[in-house]
């Protein structure tokens, strides 16, 4: 797992998006980077399949995260860092920093062929609906 940690970091650099020094799963993502989650994010039905607690907090929403701008250009190169998944037209982008405001975590959870994958936790399905663009 260390490897793959070093390893994503790496690969990050090298395509310029967040080179965080000694980053690891687990870790909090900071407040300026970019949220892209694949889909309609901003329905009901997007959250269909996750985890929620007795109140309602999600855990564990997949999403991809770097400390890149939101232009379509570092978006598209965001998701060109996610090897497991063919990413469709729709998508919503966010910031780290609405959904830490709104009283949600983003942590980093590297993943083989995915390097820039994050979770989402703490938000109910209404709050993170609203996050996305």
């Amino acid at each position: 797992m260390k490897n793959t940690i070093i390893t994503a970091a790496l690969v990050a650099c090298l395509l310029g998006l967040s080179c965080p020094a000694l980053a690891r799963n687990g870790d909090p993502a900071p407040k300026g980077w970019l949220l892209v989650r694949s889909g309609a994010a901003n329905t009901d039905a997007n959250y269909d399949k996750e985890d929620s607690d007795s109140n309602g907090k999600l855990h564990g929403v997949s999403v991809l995260c770097a400390g890149i701008s939101d232009t379509p250009a570092k978006v598209q190169q965001l998701i060109a860092t996610d090897g497991t998944r063919v990413w469709g037209p729709n998508r919503g982008v966010a910031q780290a920093s609405t959904a830490i405001n709104l009283g949600g975590n983003v942590v980093l959870d590297a993943l083989p062929n995915n390097p820039n994958h994050c979770l989402i936790n703490g938000l109910t399905v209404s709050k993170i609906k609203g996050i996305w663009h």
